[in-house]
């Protein structure tokens, strides 16, 4: 069997930044009539990066700073905008990728990549806005329903609104993600490395707090209908970092160098005894 110690590998170590577009697949506002999808980006502001490549394969980790979540235009009954719902979730994350390297040049790396994050919510909030208008709210709210909002024959009457729908702590504090995709590597000089990240995560839990969800299935959350949530978002990104060869030679150069034996000392100088007193 070959042993990784005798394969030549190369460390990096930089930072990178990038672009997220986010994507909530929420089972409730699928089927609410009152919101239609908007697509925006959003920033992936820093993120330290530490690498490690063998022959055909590798492995890194970069932990930093995400923002994701979708949001929403609010709809009336006969389908104009009205409003929008925002969302924004803010995670430090720790991603741990394991790359198969497709295409595998002295100086050019094409990755496929797979690999998994732990995430730790620092601040999320999600917010609605929208003018005097109609929307269609389910009958399970009606009885519910603030004494500004008016039930009509084709939908509610509602006020203008600008309120907080959920705040942190109606988030779960942690987050975990599946990761895959694509990641570049050209070595632009002898010492520096410019990579390039093409990444899709997926949550794999509910977002929402337990407590919060509960008021949702039973419809105490006006803006919210019954249903499971997911978070999703591709990544782009861009990243330098300073990279280093080191081969089985220069690993084992500092044990060799340790094992030097010492060299004898002697009361003899140029061939001559010291002289007796």
């Amino acid at each position: 069997m070959y042993s990784l110690r005798a394969q030549t590998r190369i460390q990096s170590f930089g930072f990178s930044t990038g672009v997220i577009a986010p994507y909530t697949w929420d089972e409730g506002i699928q089927q609410d009539q009152r919101f239609q999808n908007r697509y925006d980006l959003k920033w992936a502001p820093i993120a330290l990066h530490y690498g490690i490549d063998y022959e055909g394969f590798g492995f890194y980790i970069d932990p930093g700073l995400i923002n994701i979540g979708q949001n929403f235009y609010v709809v009336n009954t006969v389908g104009g905008q009205d409003g929008l719902r925002k969302a924004n979730l803010r995670y430090a994350q720790v991603p741990v990728v394991f790359k198969l390297h497709v295409l595998d040049l002295s100086f050019f790396k094409l990755s496929f990549c797979a690999g998994g994050s732990a995430a730790y919510l620092l601040d999320g909030k999600e917010t609605i806005r929208h003018s005097d208008t109609k929307l269609r709210f389910p009958s399970e709210v009606y009885s519910k329903l603030p004494a500004e909002y008016s039930v009509v024959y084709d939908g509610v009457v509602s006020p203008s609104v600008n309120y907080t729908l959920a705040g942190k702590d109606d988030f779960k504090p942690y987050q975990f993600f599946g990761i895959a995709g694509f990641r570049s590597d050209f070595d632009a000089t002898e010492e520096w490395r410019v990579s390039f990240d093409f990444m899709v995560s997926y949550g794999l839990v509910d977002p929402r707090s337990n407590v919060y969800k509960s008021r949702v299935d039973n419809y105490e959350a006006l803006y919210d209908l019954p249903g499971n949530r997911r978070d999703l978002f591709l990544q782009i990104g861009i990243g330098i970092s300073r990279y280093m060869e080191l081969d089985r030679h220069d690993r084992e150069h500092g044990k060799q160098t340790k094992g030097t034996p010492k060299r004898k000392t002697s009361n003899y100088k140029s061939g001559r005894r010291n002289p007796r007193r």
